[in-house]
């Protein structure tokens, strides 16, 4: 058989053999059939609901970068250090003081209603924060202040931990109304986006974003109760885009730009007189 074929067939057994590699896991749950291969696990289905967790079962997980978890840290924060593959972290009820510092996490969704202190890594670029609570205290590792933040509040009151203020790209999943007002803590902000989640979609007081004058982006989803009159005119302001809204909103928001060349105004899924959409739908 000419040597080409050989070697045809030696690189299919090999590629054969990597995806049929299997190796045995036991966090201390009981033993856990799965590839070596995997690029995301979900710690909840093979981790105790208490007692000792063998965490050098990430060992034999070389590709693994996305872990979701639940509850208290038990050892998840310092076995995220030692394996720095792992970036994208989905925390479900976390609780306590939480030090992910010395992790190379650069994507973590927390629900933090339970937590009082998060400590946060220098490689962090994107924050997805559920339910913060009023005493919430988060600090980042430097002063670069570029990650972003997507603060989701599930209807109840925005609340803003301190050491998240000077964020420069902000994203909020809202009830039904909220107040511009509630944005005065943010001292950086650059791209904000306000998604209404519920009716009426009211947004208040748009001319405190005057306050902001280095914001350069602006989009609203929802937003069918807003008055664009209000909106300031900011020296940086470079799009306004609105996802959802009623079409004689849109058209006022259009005319209110009409004739200069920024910002670029984008409206999409604006609905006609009559039509009873409402926010949360598009």
């Amino acid at each position: 058989m000419p040597a080409n074929t050989w070697n045809f067939r030696s690189v299919r057994d090999l590629r054969r053999a990597h995806v049929d590699a299997v190796v045995e896991v036991d966090f201390g749950a009981g033993p856990h059939r799965m590839t070596p291969w995997i690029t995301a696990l979900d710690l909840r289905a093979v981790v105790p609901p208490d007692g000792p967790v063998d965490w050098a079962m990430l060992d034999k997980l070389p590709n693994l970068s996305t872990v979701s978890w639940s509850g208290a840290d038990r050892g998840l924060a310092e076995a995220i250090a030692r394996h720095p593959q792992i970036q994208y972290l989905e925390w479900f009820d976390a609780e306590g003081d939480l030090d992910l510092r010395q992790t190379a996490i650069v994507r973590l969704w927390i629900n933090c209603a339970g937590v009082d202190c998060l400590l946060l890594p220098a490689t962090m670029i994107t924050l997805l924060l559920q339910s913060p609570g009023e005493g919430l205290r988060v600090e980042t590792q430097d002063d670069r202040f570029s990650m972003g933040l997507h603060l989701s509040t599930g209807g109840a009151d925005v609340v803003i931990p301190e050491g998240l203020r000077p964020t420069p790209v902000v994203r909020l999943n809202l009830g039904g109304e909220f107040s511009v007002k509630t944005l005065e803590p943010f001292t950086n902000l650059r791209e904000l986006t306000l998604d209404f989640e519920a009716p009426p979609g009211r947004l208040l007081d748009l001319a405190l974003l005057g306050q902001h004058p280095g914001l350069f982006r602006l989009c609203l989803i929802n937003a069918y109760e807003v008055d664009p009159a209000t909106l300031p005119d900011l020296p940086f302001l470079t799009s306004v885009e609105v996802v959802g809204t009623r079409a004689e909103i849109a058209a006022r928001l259009q005319e209110r730009f009409q004739g200069r060349p920024l910002p670029e105004v984008v409206v999409r899924y604006a609905r006609p007189p009559g039509n009873p959409g409402a926010a949360g739908s598009s």
